[in-house]
């Protein structure tokens, strides 16, 4: 299969959004997560309301996703417990990048690089002073070669039996 990922790689119609939120929400359970997990076979919450979203197509379908929110304080993100160890900026918000998800037949042509690409942008261009997040071992991998820091194992999630997420920063 032949990508041309440049091209791929847009901001969400709002109207889209439940299209992003049903392949989010297929994308896991065909990764082994709990489908009980993602009632109407949806992954969406209350912050997809304010976060920035991208997409990525093929002939105008939705085949990859990512999604990027700012806050004021750690407090304020998904899961705060999780970040315990992590020294708040002294200014600027906190970029929390979010939900990447290719599917798998997409998967190997860059098209979870380019949507990372855009969650960097984003957060560089509002000036954020840290990136946040929790990521998958495969996720760990990508991250960890773009500079981003592991600080240690992220809280057990009952939606993803098996995965350990790690806790990662990256200083902006």
């Amino acid at each position: 299969m032949e990508c041309s990922v440049q091209n791929q790689i847009v901001v969400c119609d709002p109207d889209r959004l439940p299209e992003l939120y049903a392949l989010r929400a297929r994308v896991w359970i065909e990764e082994g997560a709990d489908p009980e997990a993602f009632p109407g076979g949806v992954w969406s919450d209350p912050h997809d309301s304010h976060r920035l979203h991208w997409v990525g197509l093929d002939g105008g379908r939705i085949i990859a996703g990512a999604s990027l929110c700012f806050h004021h304080s750690i407090a304020d993100v998904d899961e705060p417990e999780a970040y315990w160890m992590i020294t708040p900026p002294r200014s600027g918000p906190i970029a929390a990048p979010d939900r990447v998800i290719v599917e798998r037949t997409y998967r190997r042509h860059g098209l979870a690089q380019a949507l990372l690409d855009r969650q960097d942008e984003a957060a560089r261009a509002t000036q954020a002073a840290l990136a946040l997040r929790q990521a998958s071992p495969a996720m760990r991998r990508l991250l960890e070669r773009r500079g981003w820091q592991y600080h240690g194992p992220g809280p057990a999630d009952s939606r993803f039996p098996g995965v350990e997420f790690s806790v990662m920063t990256l200083t902006l």
